[in-house]
């Protein structure tokens, strides 16, 4: 049945078709994030092994507040993306991202391989740094569809936020480094990186070649919370610790493999902040987006994304603890995260900071 034209038609989960189980997908681990909270060990001992792993790891948020908030809140700020979506061009281009890791991003803005393929997605970054201060502290103006859910996205960040620093003292422990250490450089109150992004990548236009949404890469974070609702995701096949050096193409032999949505559950992965932190001990998996698989491939594909930063003040070096190898001579060594975050996104030659 048609919709009235100020309905949601696009963000519709209940009548998306099921993913496809004739394509090849990546087996990644199941934690529960109640388990996480209420100290047990053997789950933590499971999402440390899936982080120095591939670096990918599903999570079950059923069962606790922040989890419920997530869920709840995800389905909510995928809505209010597709009104942002829908207003004119001319009308998010007031909110651009310009030299800024915060706002709209238009299709086309970045490159997706060495031709030079534009990407096909649009996305408008929403700073954590604005949604949990009064509006007369904000940094920018933001469009009225997001301002009027604010606290929305204020419960939001706050709980995502605490399920990454739930991870970090799990590395932090299993590596002999004081949480403080993770903690003292990822302060919710403090400038940072840190944003919900909410990205619509169009259906499927043809078949014989994938239109690629979000380019072959490694997030430049701490960790990366990921709700979806329809595939697109896919990893390298092989070790994410030998494929996540290059550009846009992995550098070893392989495939891509899809990562199945999963109902009740975020996807979240590690990202090169974290290898930074920990000496390489951990592993930032190498990533792309593309339009979902078989009947999924006729539906708009939304996605809400946390990403976990360093603040902007934080010095990229190496963390101390029995579990992390020496470091002597750092690379980038006495940069803050703000500078590390732009230099990484220029040597992976975007356009636009991810």
């Amino acid at each position: 049945m048609p919709h009235k034209e100020e309905d949601y038609t696009e963000f519709t989960p209940d009548l998306y078709p099921p993913f496809p189980d004739d394509v090849p997908t990546v087996d990644l681990q199941t934690i529960s994030l109640s388990k996480l909270l209420a100290g047990d060990a053997a789950e933590q001992d499971r999402v440390f092994e899936a982080c120095v792993g591939r670096g990918f790891f599903y999570l079950a948020l059923e069962g606790c507040d922040a989890g419920e908030t997530i869920l709840r809140g995800a389905d909510q700020i995928a809505l209010t993306g597709e009104r942002v979506f829908k207003l004119p061009l001319e009308e998010k281009a007031k909110y651009k991202m310009a030299k800024s890791l915060f706002g709209y991003k238009h299709a086309g803005a970045t490159r997706t391989d060495k031709a030079g393929t534009p990407d096909t997605a649009e996305f408008f970054n929403v700073s954590k740094n604005d949604m949990i201060v009064p509006d007369e502290r904000m940094s920018r103006p933001w469009p009225a569809e997001v301002l009027n859910v604010k606290p929305l996205f204020s419960s939001y960040v706050k709980s995502a936020h605490s399920v990454g620093m739930t991870v970090l003292d799990i590395i932090a422990e299993k590596l002999g480094v004081d949480p403080s250490e993770f903690r003292s450089r990822h302060k919710i109150e403090e400038p940072s990186g840190d944003h919900v992004r909410i990205t619509r990548g169009p259906p499927r236009e043809k078949e014989e070649m994938p239109e690629i949404q979000t380019p072959s890469h490694t997030d430049f974070g701490t960790i990366t919370i990921l709700m979806n609702w329809l595939g697109g995701l896919q990893v390298w096949s092989e070790s994410s610790r030998k494929a996540q050096l290059g550009g846009l193409e992995p550098d070893v032999p392989g495939e891509w493999l899809w990562v199945k949505p999963k109902k009740g559950c975020a996807i979240i992965n590690l990202g090169d902040a974290a290898v930074k932190f920990t000496n390489g001990v951990v592993c930032s998996g190498r990533h792309r987006v593309i339009p979902s698989p078989g009947a999924q491939g006729r539906w708009p594909r939304y996605s809400i994304v946390y990403f976990v930063r360093p603040e902007d003040k934080c010095l990229m070096k190496t963390l101390e603890g029995k579990g992390i190898p020496d470091s002597p001579h750092e690379e980038g060594e006495g940069l803050t995260a703000h500078e590390w975050i732009f230099r990484q996104s220029a040597a992976l030659g975007n356009r636009f900071e991810n």
